[in-house]
């Protein structure tokens, strides 16, 4: 965990596709660049525009994402090479990676000028995957990358770790998630994968409805480890692999590992111990 700075130029992200959401957040962009001017913070809009197409100014201290968890692993990992920091505003559900709006967005706004946040930094998953055509695919994960079916057929596949086959392949399956420790607690997590606390250094293989003959639920493997996979039958067995909030469809093969990047997402002074809070949220 790293101490916050006083924000003196940020950016707003923001995509409101959901119905019934447009409105509140133009509203909420509204209000944070009228309690910005007052305090004195430049502020930069990127709303509902393609991700290739954001470029913020330099000398940007801050990403403020007003939206859900969704929509920050939409922005997080594409945007992650401009090495700036992401505030999220939830506007979602429930918002673990965000912060509450309450009291008002003028006390969020004034904590940013003074600096009262934290930062944590988290790791992503890259993915390099090959379709039938041989054509490269390229992704980041914040949450998970996974592969799953695009038939009525079961996956099958041959999974690697650091090029070394395991010794009950081929799994048959509905689909494989691999997860950084923050995904550990979300789709990983719902198919009966290992919750691993955001401050271990570690990610999860966890197969989808695996056919019996595979031995495990989920395995826990350094975080440095790199996971091949090879699709078997793939013309008939078809198969996409999802990074993040990006769909690869038809995949022979690919790999997924540890990336040179990382995000870094900001949190309240006063939001609790954010490892348990994260573990926390797996009763839900």
């Amino acid at each position: 965990m790293l101490k916050g700075f006083p924000v003196s130029k940020c950016a707003v992200l923001a995509d409101p596709k959901p119905k019934g959401k447009t409105r509140v957040i133009l509203r909420a962009i509204d209000q944070f660049v009228e309690h910005c001017g007052r305090l004195g913070i430049d502020v930069e809009v990127f709303q509902g525009i393609p991700i290739d197409q954001v470029s913020p100014a330099a000398g940007t201290d801050l990403m403020v994402v007003l939206g859900g968890d969704g929509t920050m692993i939409h922005y997080a990992g594409p945007l992650s090479h401009h090495k700036i920091p992401f505030y999220g505003l939830n506007y979602g559900n429930v918002g673990f990676m965000m912060n509450q709006v309450a009291p008002g967005m003028n006390e969020n706004v004034e904590r940013l000028q003074a600096g009262l946040f934290s930062m944590w930094e988290f790791p992503l998953l890259e993915v390099d995957a090959y379709d039938l055509s041989d054509r490269l695919h390229h992704g980041f994960g914040l949450n998970d990358i996974y592969l799953q079916r695009m038939t009525a057929q079961t996956c099958r596949v041959n999974l690697s770790i650091d090029n070394t086959p395991l010794a009950f392949n081929p799994v048959l399956c509905d689909g494989v998630i691999v997860s950084t420790p923050l995904g550990s607690t979300a789709y990983s997590f719902n198919v009966t994968g290992s919750v691993v606390s955001v401050d271990c250094q570690a990610m999860t293989i966890t197969p989808i409805a695996a056919n019996r003959t595979c031995p495990i639920k989920s395995l826990v493997l350094p975080l440095s480890a790199s996971v091949q996979v090879e699709v078997l039958e793939p013309s008939k067995r078809k198969v996409l692999i999802v990074s993040d909030s990006q769909n690869h469809g038809n995949i022979a093969r690919a790999e997924i590992r540890l990336s040179s990047k990382s995000v870094r997402l900001c949190f309240t002074s006063d939001t609790p111990n954010l490892p348990l809070r994260l573990v926390n949220k797996c009763k839900l």
